[in-house]
């Protein structure tokens, strides 16, 4: 059982930041905090959540202990001038032992801050075992018997992300590392629909996949917000979005095949953005959310396959009973690499804030670092996906990166999250035999036509 004593409130917590904005030092609060309240805090539990928060109070002056200090002052001085001349001797000595006190104090002061350290640390340890741990059921001791297998019912989830659309990287230039254009990452996303395909059909036999859920991440488009990428891009945003939009529509018609429900969520990404200023109003407005759209109205009459395409940088995924948290990422600040402590804080700060709605996070599900890994969290996981692109001259120039092209699919349990994995490494795609169809110089109609007809 939980013990809800370790548990702080949101509108605790606010209360706390406010009286510190307000520089009132805790020892002058914590009383009114535990009437407002109700939860007999200690002023140690408060000072551990302030630390653990980063809330400094270092400039709040208590007043009680200013009203103490002033107090015996006051005292003292009395002593002082009211004593006659055969005391004052006294008096100085006791003004010494003072003096030594309060060095001693000072020390003992210090010693408590180190002790504090490594309280604030148990007590955060002791918080999550107390928030996720339950007990173990017992277990009756099996006896061997022959059993039927049955196929366990998951969900398909696939994270589509950073294809950059309309971008091209020369071999020459990554010195043989990587090269990408329109054609390249057609020829990808044709063997990575093969690839799932033969995982669902044929790696995972005990399995059965009633719905898959595709995850879009973000920039499908290389965008125009860098002079280098537009100078060197294949065409304009008109066939960016269009070219990616009918070969998206391909991919997931031939999963339609496989899976009975298909439900795509599209969230945008950075490089798709109309400005090069970044916006936080109007963020949907995008290149982005353009081939979405598209997407769902070549889709329109697949009946199996439905569409999400929030206005929001971000939206929750329910799957299976877990909530996935999906958005591109382009909004944590990075520094030649993956910023692992900014991912970790950005979580944090997000789970607060969606917990003060009493929504609880499962997974965080993350595009925009090209780079595919997973991070275990106190209670579920953060999973970066991979890119479609793969490395460029961008990346090997300034941050001597080069990571493969690679996308993840999963599969989820109604009981147990995420329970397999796999990283689809589509770096060699072989060229595809049955291309996907695209042509600059044909109608949009004219090529789905064809498409129905092959």
């Amino acid at each position: 059982m939980i013990n809800k004593s370790f548990d702080w409130a949101p509108e605790e917590i606010n209360f706390a930041k406010q009286k510190i904005s307000e520089k009132t030092h805790p020892l002058d609060f914590i009383d009114e905090l535990n009437v407002k309240f109700k939860n007999n805090r200690t002023l140690i539990s408060l000072t551990n959540k302030l630390g653990r928060l980063g809330v400094s109070y270092a400039n709040c002056e208590s007043k009680k202990s200013k009203e103490a200090r002033e107090e015996l002052q006051k005292i003292v001085e009395k002593e002082v001038v009211e004593a006659p001349p055969e005391k004052i001797d006294i008096i100085v000595s006791k003004d010494r032992e003072i003096q030594r006190l309060k060095t001693q104090l000072e020390i003992v002061q210090r010693k408590y801050i180190v002790a504090n350290k490594a309280s604030n640390l148990q007590e955060s340890i002791l918080t999550a075992l107390h928030q996720t741990i339950s007990a173990l059921p017992s277990v009756k001791v099996p006896t061997l018997k022959s059993f039927k297998v049955e196929r366990t019912k998951e969900t398909a989830l696939l994270l589509l992300s950073d294809l950059h659309s309309g971008e091209v990287v020369r071999l020459d230039e990554t010195g043989g590392l990587n090269s990408y254009n329109f054609e390249i990452m057609k020829n990808r996303l044709r063997y990575m629909s093969e690839s799932i395909i033969d995982i669902a059909q044929n790696k995972l036999r005990g399995y059965e996949f009633p719905k898959l859920i595709i995850g879009g991440l973000g920039d499908f488009v290389t965008g125009l917000i860098h002079e280098e990428l537009v100078e060197t891009a294949e065409n304009t945003p008109i066939e960016w979005t269009t070219g990616t939009a009918l070969v998206i529509a391909q991919f997931m018609l031939e999963l339609a095949q496989v899976f009975p429900e298909i439900e795509f969520t599209g969230i945008v990404g950075n490089h798709g953005r109309i400005s090069k200023q970044v916006r936080y109003k109007n963020k949907y407005v995008n290149w982005d959310y353009v081939t979405y759209t598209m997407l769902s109205l070549l889709l329109r009459n697949q009946k199996n396959i439905k569409f999400n395409l929030p206005k929001s940088f971000w939206t929750l995924q329910e799957i299976e009973g877990k909530t996935f948290l999906f958005l591109h990422g382009d909004n944590i600040n990075s520094w030649a690499g993956i910023p692992w402590y900014g991912i970790q804080r950005m979580i944090s700060r997000f789970q607060e804030l969606l917990y003060s709605k009493k929504i609880k996070v499962d997974y965080v599900c993350l595009g925009h670092f090209h780079n595919a890994g997973t991070l275990d969290k106190v209670s579920g996981e953060l999973i970066l996906n991979g890119s479609v692109i793969g490395g460029s001259e961008y990346s090997i120039g300034k941050l001597f990166l080069s990571s493969d092209a690679c996308q993840f699919f999963a599969g989820v349990h109604k009981t147990h999250g995420v329970s397999w994995r796999y990283h689809l490494n589509l770096q060699d795609a072989p060229e595809a035999k049955n291309p996907y169809i695209y042509d600059i110089d044909k109608p949009l109609v004219e090529q789905a036509n064809e498409i129905l007809e092959k």
